[in-house]
């Protein structure tokens, strides 16, 4: 009897984690059907996409405002292909604002539902917890911490590493001989909105960085840009590559630090919302932390800057100070090998697989 797995993911770290799943699922079961929403890694892993990926990528109060109608056509084309299909289970990936309306009406369908990376909760939106332990069967959870938090909440959650660990890249320690000593990696984030916030003032730091004499080489991790180049900064849109080549970066808070880290670069971490955004977070967030590896470590291992306006005095100032600081570096990169002992083993993808497989019956 065929298998089919409806699979909904709506940003490109999403996409990533959910495409290793699917092909860990297929390793088990080789005559899997996907369908969904996924990027071009779910794609290349046999997924039928039913909605396009380009525009899911948007999060904020306020730019989910901006984008309300297109994400609500989306959101119900994607419920009509899920009414009409027959399928054993559904996995919502991250993606929390989409997904969980989504899960609320599979699982009334009675398909299993099991969600793959848990949304935050424990950053802001508690209120959500009752409305998301009678959504879903089973949460399975990327950070280790998160088990404890969900199950205080009542509902089922099951850690079994982290999927970065998955890439051969991250698999171990970097090699920080292979890096350039003055390369930094500048990561304005993936969505449109983040990048207009976030590149400006990175290119300004950098500029100021140069004027302060420091021999530094900047990359971008994003597609060069169209209408003229800006000297003496690259464009990559492989953040990858572009970790794996740098000493030091500036991150926009999220993922990507979690990403840096594991990549052996030393870093600080920024955040600048839209000043609506900025507010409203502030009244929502429960944590004392934006970026990743403080979260899980419990400590601020990671400078952090939150921005609000375009002036990099604060910006300028912390990434001056980890620079000429070769103890900040040494700390980092000891953080870096307790993340990877709190992440887990290499092999999750496979070993969650394995479970949501055991758990429908199909091991």
């Amino acid at each position: 009897m065929g298998f089919r797995v409806f699979i909904v993911a709506g940003e490109p770290s999403g996409d990533r984690h959910a495409a290793r799943l699917m092909e860990a699922i297929k390793r088990r079961e080789p005559t899997v059907e996907f369908f969904g929403i996924g990027g071009p890694a779910m794609q290349a892993a046999g997924l039928e996409s039913i909605v396009p990926f380009a525009g899911m990528n948007v999060n904020g109060f306020w730019e989910v405002l901006r984008q309300y109608r297109r994400l609500r056509h989306a959101f119900e084309h994607t419920l009509r292909h899920s009414q009409a299909r027959d399928y054993d289970l559904f996995v919502p990936v991250d993606y929390p604002g989409f997904n969980l309306r989504l899960a609320e009406h599979v699982r009334r369908r009675g398909v299993p539902v099991f969600w793959y990376i848990a949304p935050q909760l424990w950053a802001w939106g508690r209120w959500r917890a009752r409305r998301l332990a009678e959504a879903v069967d089973r949460l399975f959870v990327v950070l280790p911490f998160e088990v404890e938090f969900f199950q205080r909440l009542g509902i089922e959650a099951e850690f079994h590493g982290h999927p970065f660990l998955d890439d051969p890249v991250y698999a171990t320690p970097p090699s920080i001989e292979a890096k350039n000593p003055h390369q930094v990696a500048l990561l304005p984030g993936s969505r449109a909105h983040e990048q207009r916030l976030n590149l400006p003032l990175m290119l300004r730091l950098a500029d100021a960085l140069r004027q302060r004499d420091w021999a530094l080489e900047f990359t971008v991790a994003i597609a060069p840009r169209t209408g003229g180049t800006t000297p003496g900064i690259r464009f990559d849109d492989d953040a990858q590559r572009v970790l794996l080549r740098s000493s030091y970066g500036v991150v926009k808070a999220g993922t990507s630090t979690l990403e840096a880290m594991l990549a052996g670069v030393v870093q600080v971490a920024m955040y600048r919302a839209s000043f609506g955004t900025y507010v409203l977070g502030r009244a929502l967030v429960s944590i004392p932390f934006v970026a990743l590896p403080n979260i899980i470590l419990g400590r601020q291992v990671v400078p952090e800057v939150i921005q609000t306006s375009s002036a990099i005095g604060r910006l300028l100032r912390t990434v001056e100070r980890v620079l000429a600081d070769p103890d900040e570096a040494a700390r980092q990169r000891e953080a870096s090998l307790q993340l990877r002992r709190a992440l887990g083993e290499g092999g999750a993808s496979q070993r969650i697989a394995d479970r949501m497989l055991a758990l429908v019956g199909r091991r």
